[in-house]
């Protein structure tokens, strides 16, 4: 039997389990609600949410990271069976990071309140602006890469 079709039947038992936790977890919450004669979940005291949320939590974490590792697995199997792949795969990483260094040599730190009274580093900050930043920059090459496309093909009809 193939990898992919292995991890195919692990995602697929990994998506079936996540909808059954998520089934779990929302009638338990709803239960603990009513229980305690609230209206919404953020008016459940701590102690209480916590102890039937966090077993759900660390399972989902888990699956989570499940995923990751199957999702790893079938990408380096892929690009080990395909020498060729594994150039435009780098091709790709590389360019994603200079991207994101581009991102990163405009982006500002300042220190910045946050509406909870906690501050946001200088650092944090610049990070979250190199995101924006990367998110721009690929956001302008992506329309004007639709945009070349479709006007090389009005060109060539």
């Amino acid at each position: 039997m193939k990898i992919s079709k292995i991890l195919s039947y692990v995602v697929l038992g990994v998506g079936i389990l996540g909808a059954i936790l998520w089934y779990v977890m929302s009638s338990s919450i709803s239960t603990l609600m009513d229980e305690n004669g609230v209206s919404e979940a953020r008016e459940l005291p701590l102690e209480i949410a916590e102890s039937s949320v966090t077993p759900l939590y660390s399972l989902t974490l888990i699956i989570f990271i499940i995923t990751i590792v199957a999702t790893l697995i079938a990408v380096f199997s892929t690009l080990a069976k395909n020498p060729a792949s594994l150039k435009n795969a780098a091709i790709g990483i590389i360019a994603f990071l200079i991207v994101m260094g581009i991102g990163y040599a405009l982006a500002e730190g300042v220190e910045t309140p946050l509406k909870d009274g906690e501050i946001l580093s200088a650092g944090g900050s610049k990070l979250v602006g190199t995101g924006i930043y990367a998110f721009y920059i690929l956001a302008v090459v992506a329309v004007g890469l639709m945009f070349f496309s479709g006007l090389k093909k009005l060109i060539g009809k």
